[in-house]
């Protein structure tokens, strides 16, 4: 039955196969511009939200409505509607895409809870509406859809080994409904989109700071070098530490791929999807780290976060800078102190927290990638991206000065040659997309001669 959380998909009593390719996609568009948006008004919440278990149902909603937008968009195209046909959401949907960016994160929480459980109801109904078999692929569209929708509600469950217990209560909330009915039932605005997906820009609150889990404990970043309590056993002490250090870092690097899906409309929508499942993987990353600490019976109380942190020194910065920060200069030097560590794991008896970190590599490496490509598609070729890095770490070097992140902060401005110093895997930078300009400078200053 159509409720305020669920319109009627299809604007009738007819089945989704009943509907000619043109209606259908009309149905479709509404949706994809109903998820898109969503994912990107409820991205920009990430910052506020500290503890581990509402993190998780905020950052694998955006995930799921980021994900099926993509679904949806693919199946318009192949409906024969062009790209410069995509219209653009409606404004009732985006006025209360804004009311909600103005609201707490309780609020963006039992809007995702809403949203999602609305959609269920919706794709589950279009789905069963797809039985004749020329809507053979609408029908795997919708399962797919629904799929994704199971994902973004899972969190909302506890955790197997959450520390923090059972997911985050979300009790109804009536201006929730109503906000989940404007962004399902406003029709969308006809003609071409003036952004690359029809997604708008928003009125995303300025956030320089981030919060904590309530649990955490602190180091000022300027003054302390990262402190970890250690142990009689000198292995167990490198493996703690780094399962320490890794919460500390995994944790709060959900906020910049999110905060960019928020805070930049101009970008096509793979980079919307690319931002998502980067969030996603550092919130998997925090739940493994989490879990092997447990397991290993330590108290996950004693994680220390250096404040102020690397957050601070990207929020509102512009997009390239961010991507080279947190990415491309910040998660590549990631990529070679895990692959020194992993063997080391495994010859002193953790081989499960080296498989863990193994798999972590593998992220990382698709995580540096996505800022190679899009640093690419900013500023074209590979002596500009290489220019626009320089400058990059040359102004994160002056703000680790002003606002005192601490030395470890500090970057070689020639990113070649900080890297060339620790004689780089270059075949694990190939697969992290930097180019054979990259890799030629690397290797060349890796041996002492210049390229």
């Amino acid at each position: 039955m159509p409720s305020a959380a669920n319109p009627a998909p299809v604007g009738s009593s007819q089945g989704a196969d009943e509907l000619s390719v043109h209606d259908l996609a009309a149905v479709n568009r509404r949706l994809y511009h109903a998820t898109l948006l969503a994912g990107r008004t409820l991205a920009a919440f990430a910052p506020l939200l500290g503890d581990v278990a509402p993190r998780a149902a905020l950052v694998r909603a955006v995930h799921a409505l980021i994900g099926q937008s993509v679904l949806l968009h693919d199946r318009l195209l192949e409906m024969r509607i062009r790209p410069d046909e995509l219209g653009t959401p409606g404004p009732a949907a985006v006025e209360a895409a804004d009311e909600l960016l103005a609201g707490s994160g309780d609020r963006a929480l039992a809007f995702a809870a809403a949203l999602l459980r609305g959609l269920e109801d919706t794709f589950t109904e279009l789905q069963g509406g797809c039985r004749a078999e020329h809507a053979f692929h609408d029908r795997r569209l919708y399962g797919a859809c629904l799929a994704l929708v199971a994902e973004g509600i899972e969190p909302y469950q506890p955790h197997p080994q959450d520390p923090e217990g059972p997911g985050p209560e979300v009790p109804a909330d009536a201006a929730a409904l109503r906000t989940v009915a404007d962004f399902l039932a406003a029709p969308c605005t006809a003609g071409a989109p003036t952004t690359p997906t029809g997604t708008p820009a928003l009125r995303v609150p300025d956030c320089p700071t981030r919060r904590y889990p309530g649990w955490a404990s602190f180091v000022n970043a300027a003054d302390v070098e990262f402190q970890d309590p250690g142990t009689d056993d000198p292995a167990r002490s490198i493996v703690l530490h780094a399962l320490r250090k890794g919460i500390a870092t995994e944790f709060i690097s959900t906020d910049i791929p999110l905060r960019n899906i928020a805070e930049f409309p101009d970008l096509p929508l793979r980079f919307y999807r690319d931002m998502a499942r980067h969030a996603y993987d550092e919130l998997r990353h925090t739940h493994l780290l989490l879990d092997h600490l447990t397991a290993m019976g330590e108290d996950y109380r004693r994680v220390a976060f250096r404040i102020p942190d690397t957050y601070s020194a990207m929020a509102g910065q512009p997009l390239d800078f961010r991507l080279i920060v947190l990415s491309r200069t910040g998660e590549d030097a990631a990529i070679e102190a895990l692959a020194d560590a992993i063997p080391r794991l495994r010859s002193t008896g953790y081989a499960d927290v080296a498989v863990m970190f193994d798999h972590v590599l593998a992220d990382e490496l698709r995580h540096v990638a996505y800022a190679n490509h899009w640093l690419r598609h900013l500023h074209g070729d590979d002596l500009a991206v290489e220019a626009v890095t320089t400058r990059a770490l040359e102004q994160l070097n002056v703000l680790v000065e002003e606002r005192g992140l601490g030395d470890y902060m500090r970057r070689e401005p020639d990113h070649s040659a900080r890297r060339g110093r620790h004689n780089p895997d270059l075949e694990l930078r190939r697969l992290a997309g930097f180019s054979d300009h990259d890799l030629a400078r690397m290797a060349a200053m890796s041996t002492g001669s210049a390229a």
